[in-house]
């Protein structure tokens, strides 16, 4: 077994998923929040700051709270000893997210797509933050194409992007009249969108 090279940074274990209030998933919270861990020499967090927040109270105080719960290992210097160190730790939650308890797009209707895009697009205004329906969905044919063995080129690639950002708005506009209507009902290629998804 090869030994670790020294130095090495400090680490986190994964944190898998976390679940919020069901007031937040009503009102439709969906994001991640990275935090920066500052761990000990002995391997014990001491302090969190959060570095990126996901416009969600409830969701950066989910992702907060397992944070404190994880294993953490401490950073060494070059000759190996050990040392303070800093690692990131993440955290998201999206009902659209298999990942996320009770998630998935098996179960994800209008209703729950139009809440999290309504959230996500007024929590995120002003930001250069992705929504992932959203951009699998005005992606999906370029990279089917490209699935395809086809390259195309940027200006291609816009105008399909263009065509579908205006597919886009008239699926939400869709799915605001049939709430109880799978999203995925409303998608031309389910099974391409739902692949494409569960990549991210």
């Amino acid at each position: 077994m090869l030994a670790v090279p020294n130095p090495r940074p400090a680490r986190a274990e994964r944190l898998d998923s976390i679940d919020i209030p069901q007031a937040a998933k009503d009102e439709g919270h969906n994001g991640s929040a990275t935090y920066i861990a500052e761990v000990g020499a002995d391997g014990k967090l001491i302090a969190l700051r959060l570095k990126e927040s996901s416009m969600s109270p409830a969701i950066d105080a989910a992702v907060k709270a397992q944070a404190e719960k994880l294993y953490y290992f401490a950073a060494t210097d070059k000759d190996g000893n050990k040392i303070v160190g800093t690692a990131e730790v993440r955290g998201a939650y999206a009902h659209y997210d298999r990942r996320s308890p009770g998630g998935g797009l098996e179960t994800y209707t209008c209703g729950d797509l139009v809440r999290e895009w309504d959230w996500f697009t007024a929590a995120n205004a002003g930001r250069r933050k992705l929504f992932w329906p959203h951009n699998a969905y005005t992606s999906l044919a370029s990279i089917e194409a490209m699935r395809s063995g086809i390259s195309p080129d940027r200006k291609s690639m816009l105008n399909s992007r263009q065509k579908r950002e205006k597919m886009w708005a008239d699926l939400i506009k869709r799915c605001r009249k049939t709430p109880a209507k799978p999203m995925l009902d409303e998608v031309e290629e389910p099974d391409a969108y739902r692949r494409l998804m569960e990549s991210f």
